[in-house]
C-alpha cells in the first residue's frame, strides 16, 4: 500500500474521480470565460465610447460653425447699421453747420474746449 507522489498531485496518486482536480478544473474554466467576457465587454464599451465620443465632436464642430456664422452676420449686420448712422449724422451734422453756422462754432470750440480739459489732466 505505497504510494509513490506522482507529478499529477503533489499528495501522492490523483484518483479519476478526484473532486478537487474537477473543481478546480470547472473554476478555471469559468475564470477564463469570465475573462474572454470582460474582455469582450470592455471591446464593446471602447467602441461605443469613440463612436459616442465622436458623434460629441462632429456636434460640437457643427455648432462651432453654425456660431462662427451666426456671429459674422451679427458683426456684417452692426457693421452695416453703424456705417448707416454715421452718414445720417454726418448729414445732419453738416445741415446744422449750414443752417446755424455760429452756433455749429461756438459748440465745437466748447466740445474742444472740454475734451481737452479732460485730456490735460
Amino acid at each position: 500500500m505505497t504510494e509513490n507522489p506522482t507529478a499529477e498531485s503533489p499528495f501522492g496518486v490523483s484518483s479519476p474521480h478526484d473532486p478537487f482536480q474537477a473543481a478546480k478544473a470547472s473554476a478555471l474554466k469559468a475564470a477564463e470565460e469570465l475573462r474572454a467576457a470582460a474582455t469582450q465587454k470592455a471591446s464593446e464599451f471602447r467602441t461605443a465610447a469613440e463612436t459616442r465620443a465622436q458623434q460629441f465632436r462632429s456636434s460640437a464642430e457643427q455648432t462651432a460653425t453654425d456660431i462662427k456664422e451666426k456671429a459674422g452676420e451679427f458683426a456684417d449686420h452692426t457693421f452695416t447699421e453703424a456705417r448707416e448712422r454715421y452718414a445720417d449724422l454726418r448729414a445732419e451734422a453738416e445741415k446744422f453747420a449750414r443752417e446755424k453756422p455760429l452756433q455749429a462754432l461756438l459748440t465745437a470750440f466748447g466740445i474742444g474746449f472740454v475734451v481737452g480739459s479732460i485730456l490735460r489732466r
